[in-house]
């Protein structure tokens, strides 16, 4: 009886401590182009994801952009996805869509005003 019960005292602990372990933790990504400084925020897992893009000018003028294109590419297998389009919301852009396919390093490219930024995000789930 006492097996038991250190048993199933140690399978609800386990399976609490699964439910509560942090997944996908936002991964965060900071870039800058001519003008501009780009910080991306967006779990790295496979699937529909939501990207967040904050942009600063470097010369602290306001950002006069309605949207910012995200392009994501991983170099080593020759893939890319097709592009996501994050629009302004309030203080920084964002887009839902499909960035990654497949686990490991993907560079993202981040286009607005004619110019672009480029971050590498290691996707693992």
């Amino acid at each position: 009886m006492k097996t038991v019960l250190i048993g199933l005292s140690v399978a609800v602990i386990g399976a609490a401590a699964f439910l509560m372990w942090p997944r996908d933790a936002p991964e965060r990504a900071s870039a800058g182009s001519e003008s501009y400084a780009v910080e991306l925020e967006v779990e790295p897992r496979r699937g529909p994801v939501t990207a967040t893009v904050r942009v600063t000018r470097h010369d602290h003028a306001a950002v006069d952009v309605d949207e910012v294109v995200i392009e994501a590419v991983m170099p080593s297998m020759g893939h890319a996805m097709p592009e996501v389009v994050a629009r302004r919301r309030h203080d920084r852009f964002e887009a839902d869509g499909e960035l990654f396919t497949m686990t490991g390093l993907w560079d993202v490219s981040l286009r607005l005003d004619g110019e672009t930024a480029t971050v590498r995000i290691p996707v693992v789930g």
